[in-house]
């Protein structure tokens, strides 16, 4: 007992916990009990950096993550002080809040991805975003394919962009467990993800993952090894939608990109006009839209995150926010340097992924902890991992 007891540590235990975290909330979205995971791993984490100096020491001399965590608190408490010009200012303590719990997720995702878990972290994640899948697929299949609609029951995200943004994520976590493990049966959670991705119907989520990969990819990629498997997973996945019928529905939603792309310039022209009449300060964090677009359709969102940055923040957020992406992209071209090229394409992907999705990134763990705040934590990671004790491991 004595001997379990010393080598169940606090480090070991936030670790199980921390993971646990990010494990069922690839499944479970939003459900307050996951949440009260994040809660527990934060205090064992901050009880931890009490704790071990030398981990304080590793995170405090970390420059990388430390500019990656100042320039988050500034976007974070600049956004949370919109509060105060918003209509309802009182907001602004839930928004502090939150914007502490990213924090404390971006600066504890680094530490666990920084450690000897790494590619374990990414592998497991996609197995969550896989039984996602798979459970959307048994339960939910017509709702989706037909009405593009997510069951109110579902555990997963209830816009279906979202779950097929899950779903890229969860394409390019299982290739890079692939690139360090070579298990050939990981590809069977790359094969069932893009079969989901496409059930989903979703042309942002398809093209962002597609383009990241694409920009990210480097000449030597394209062997016949590499190209072989890549044909196969399309192959096998084609076949799948076409048996399915689905094949037909997809190619018609690409059909209708011209008009759908008119009806989002449309949002944009209209945001823009909003924007104009706040256009240094913003309207505040709790800004939306209120019209009716010239399809019919009752619009509250920007449809994507940039406009909705200057629609809340004004010039002052947006230039926070090109600071965040400015990190980012270093870190993506960093990466790309080390060889670390589907890193590099899981921000680029949420970088595209944002250009036509307009849900804000602040609040509490959601969808966008996933979609936007991971692949930035992502960015923070060193090249080679660590020992929690401040030791590179070996």
């Amino acid at each position: 007992m004595s001997f379990f007891l010393e080598r169940l540590s606090l480090n070991r235990i936030w670790i199980i916990v921390f993971s646990l975290f990010l494990i069922t909330s690839a499944f479970f979205c939003g459900f307050t009990r996951v949440n009260n995971i994040f809660h527990a791993s934060g205090v064992l984490f901050l009880v931890m950096l009490w704790r071990n100096s030398d981990l304080r020491h590793q995170i405090f001399k970390n420059k990388r993550l430390v500019i990656g965590l100042v320039i988050c608190t500034m976007y974070l408490l600049y956004y949370s002080l919109t509060n105060l010009w918003s209509s309802q200012p009182k907001n602004i303590e839930s928004t502090l809040t939150h914007s502490v719990y990213l924090i404390l997720f971006l600066a504890m995702l680094a530490t666990i991805i920084n450690s000897r878990y790494r590619i374990q972290i990414y592998l497991a994640i996609s197995i969550g975003f896989a039984s996602l899948a798979v459970f959307l697929i048994s339960v939910d299949y017509k709702n989706i394919l037909i009405n593009r609609l997510v069951y109110i029951a579902t555990p997963g995200p209830e816009n279906v962009i979202d779950v097929g943004g899950y779903f890229a994520m969860g394409i390019i976590l299982s290739l890079i467990a692939y690139r360090s493990l070579k298990n050939y049966w990981i590809l069977l959670l790359t094969g069932i993800l893009l079969v989901a991705m496409f059930l989903t119907q979703s042309r942002g989520p398809i093209i962002a993952c597609f383009l990241s990969l694409l920009i990210t990819s480097h000449i030597r990629i394209f062997n016949r090894r590499n190209v072989s498997i890549s044909a196969l997973l399309l192959i096998s996945a084609g076949i799948i939608l076409g048996l399915s019928g689905i094949g037909s529905i997809i190619i018609e939603r690409f059909f209708e990109l011209t008009t759908q792309v008119y009806l989002r310039l449309s949002i944009w022209h209209h945001s823009l006009n909003i924007i104009m009449d706040a256009p240094f300060f913003g309207h505040g964090f709790n800004a939306k839209l209120q019209f009716t677009n010239y399809s019919g359709e009752f619009i509250t969102t920007t449809h994507s995150l940039y406009l909705g940055a200057l629609l809340k923040g004004g010039l002052v957020g947006f230039f926070l926010m090109l600071l965040i992406i400015g990190y980012g992209l270093h870190g993506a071209i960093t990466c790309i340097k080390n060889g670390r090229r589907l890193e590099a394409a899981l921000f680029i992907f949420m970088l595209i992924f944002y250009i036509s999705q307009g849900i804000f990134n602040i609040g509490n763990p959601a969808e966008f902890w996933y979609l936007f705040w991971f692949p930035l934590g992502v960015m923070m990671t060193a090249p080679h991992t660590m020992k929690l004790t401040g030791y590179q491991h070996r």
